[in-house]
């Protein structure tokens, strides 16, 4: 079977033990948003009657389903079988957008409910599946764009596209993924570049630690280690790896250091192995003028409202991506506001390999921000999403 966006959908942080779910999903629609009813209990569901297209939301071409009407709830089902090997790991879903409020289970009890449509997040299921078995995974999602309170960007809230507002996107839009994780790995990390000092500082954040656990981090160019720190794997544990002949990342030189980051745990064994890159770039405004690496930068921006003829919200392939970028250049354009939409971390990683600058920007039309329900709607997505998309060198 060939699977729809098959690529990593995450870049900047690459664990070899990964399972993408894109592909045939099941699905029913739920328009008078009664699944959770006694009588219904779709959550428990094993398989509905219809079938989609995932990451390709049900309004889209792409999803094989192409219904453009108001969807106020969707459910999703399909099997997911835990590798044997992942046992004594923790096992993370990740979903890489579902507009708006989705809630997963597993075997027909809850593991976890997210709120927002654009930014990816993350669920750890691991006390819901066993390893060498299989499990029902049902997701289930409400979305609204006339509530008021929910961000959809350009989304249009009324049925057909009108203005600036365009078809709408409901449920899962981007890759969705199974991954295996040590107790004491890496949940996350910030890079942090300083241009003045030549220098890339880590600061890791871990699902667990342990006494005796060692973070071993390398900076590497064309696979030569330029720095290399070993420091405690504790909580707030940072480390700075100066670089020598440091080489700056701009538009027309994009250059990226390779990272690799490992958990030793007390006896000498890796037991998580993760793989990144950054750039090392500086910005900041002096006036009215914004500097890259200390020098004045103009900055000659496209518009990009990152819709698809084809899957609305999603790009029906990684090179479709890199493509929106490099006609944008060979129009004479060095970058782009992103507007009205979170857009995946595959377009930041080619806009990084690229050299194309981008202001990244959260969706917020459709909400009243006045109002304090939609004010913290936004603000907690917005946060998140500042998290993702912190260490990319183009933003």
């Amino acid at each position: 079977m060939n699977i729809p966006r098959p690529e990593h959908p995450r870049p900047q942080f690459v664990r070899n033990d990964w399972i993408n779910l894109n592909g045939p999903w099941t699905y029913a629609f739920d328009f008078g948003e009664s699944g959770t009813a006694n009588a219904r209990k779709l959550n428990a569901s094993t398989g509905f009657d219809s079938t989609i297209i995932v990451p390709f939301c049900p309004e889209s071409e792409l999803s094989g389903v192409g219904h453009t009407d108001f969807i106020n709830a969707m459910w999703y089902h399909r099997t997911i079988d835990v590798p044997a090997d992942w046992a004594g790991k923790r096992v993370i879903l990740h979903i890489g957008g579902a507009d708006y409020e989705c809630q997963a289970y597993v075997d027909g009890e809850s593991v976890g409910t997210h709120f927002g449509g654009t930014v990816s997040f993350a669920l750890d299921i691991t006390k819901r599946v066993r390893a060498g078995e299989s499990h029902n995974l049902v997701i289930r999602i409400k979305d609204d764009v006339r509530t008021n309170h929910q961000p959809h960007g350009k989304q249009s809230a009324s049925f057909a596209s009108q203005g600036c507002s365009y078809t709408r996107t409901t449920g899962i839009w981007q890759t969705v993924w199974l991954e295996a994780v040590d107790p004491c790995g890496l949940k996350d990390v910030q890079i942090v570049p300083d241009f003045d000092e030549s220098s890339l500082t880590i600061i890791p954040r871990y699902y667990n630690v342990s006494r005796g656990y060692k973070l071993v981090a390398k900076v590497l160019a064309d696979g030569a280690v330029k720095a290399r720190s070993t420091v405690a794997a504790a909580a707030g544990s940072a480390t700075v790896l100066k670089i020598d002949d440091a080489v700056a990342w701009c538009p027309g030189n994009p250059f990226l250091y390779d990272i690799e980051l490992q958990v030793i745990d007390a006896s000498g064994n890796v037991v998580d192995d993760v793989k990144s890159y950054a750039g090392l770039r500086k910005v900041h405004i002096e006036g009215n003028q914004v500097y890259l690496n200390n020098e004045p930068i103009y900055q000659r921006l496209v518009l990009d409202q990152g819709f698809y003829p084809d899957g609305i919200w999603t790009a029906p392939t990684d090179e479709a991506l890199k493509a929106d970028i490099e006609l944008s250049m060979k129009a004479g354009f060095n970058g782009a506001r992103l507007h009205q939409k979170v857009f995946e971390e595959r377009f930041h990683y080619w806009a990084d390999k690229l050299g194309y600058l981008t202001w990244g920007e959260s969706a917020s039309w459709g909400c009243d921000c006045n109002d304090d329900l939609s004010a913290r709607n936004f603000i907690t997505e917005w946060k998140e999403i500042v998290v993702r998309d912190r260490n990319h060198p183009s933003i």
